[in-house]
């Protein structure tokens, strides 16, 4: 067990599946009491598959007074709340003059506002135990767009203003603030539509230095970092893991180098 997360409680919003579950993973690995907290009944056997280290706390996000509620109940229950992951996410891609205002108020709710509310509740504990980890799961569509997908972009890029907001706002409580920007994960979000053909494997892969999609993995020990004391000095920073992709290369635009880069130097 390392980097001094074990033996602390940690509730992770949106841990059934995908890269809210592969956090909760790598925390239990190293030790974490973890508080799967999810509206998906997945969640149970999520939790289940983790051992006794793991828990469920079915919530409905988009209720201020259920995410106090569970904070409430937490607290309770183990005495502490050491880290907070805001991972709970969802896309619905539309064209933005289609965009329905029913559509848009179900984003923000469990994309922005979910998020506030639950920093605030989990907040007050972390202050009052002099100190806690809150990492914010923010999206590479917050910095490059992706068409179509006009209320997930403007959410993140809340998510990110709302992490440097409280992270300027917390520190001097001990309470650190920062967010992970994913690029293209491997998860069934992104599997689904590539799928089906919404989404093109070999576009995608021509704006990526790395040439791969990331993995689970790869989010989860940056969450990790985050929580651990290994990344005290850092503060409402938010870190675009994406294999370079916000890095805006031309589609393609590696061919160059590949055509180009010989051993005739």
């Amino acid at each position: 067990m390392t980097n001094g997360i074990a033996g602390k409680v940690a509730i992770i919003t949106g841990g059934a599946r995908g890269i809210g579950f592969g956090i909760a993973t790598k925390f239990v690995e190293e030790g974490a009491r973890v508080v799967i907290a999810d509206v998906l009944e997945d969640g149970a056997k999520a939790a289940e598959s983790l051992g006794d280290m793991a828990s469920f706390y079915r919530i409905d996000l988009c209720s201020r007074e259920a995410v106090f509620k569970m904070s409430d109940d937490v607290a309770a229950e183990f005495g502490h709340i050491d880290i907070l992951v805001n991972c709970a996410g969802i896309a619905r891609p539309v064209p933005t003059l289609k965009l329905t205002e029913e559509l848009l108020d179900q984003v923000i709710a469990i994309n922005m506002k979910a998020p506030l509310f639950c920093c605030q509740a989990v907040g007050r504990y972390m202050r009052r135990q002099g100190g806690g980890s809150i990492v914010n799961i923010s999206s590479g569509n917050s910095k490059m767009i992706n068409v179509g997908r006009t209320p997930y972009g403007i959410t993140k890029g809340a998510v990110n203003l709302l992490t440097m907001q409280l992270g300027a706002e917390w520190a001097m409580y001990n309470i650190k603030v920062n967010a992970i920007a994913p690029g293209w994960i491997e998860t069934e979000m992104v599997k689904k539509p590539l799928r089906s053909g919404i989404l093109d494997e070999k576009k995608i892969l021509s704006v990526s230095p790395i040439g791969r999609f990331g993995k689970v993995e790869e989010i989860a020990n940056l969450a990790l970092y985050l929580s651990s004391d290994a990344s005290n000095y850092m503060v409402g920073q938010i870190l675009f893991a994406d294999g370079g992709w916000s890095l805006g290369i031309m589609p393609d635009g590696l061919d160059y180098i590949r055509e180009n880069d010989g051993d005739d130097f």
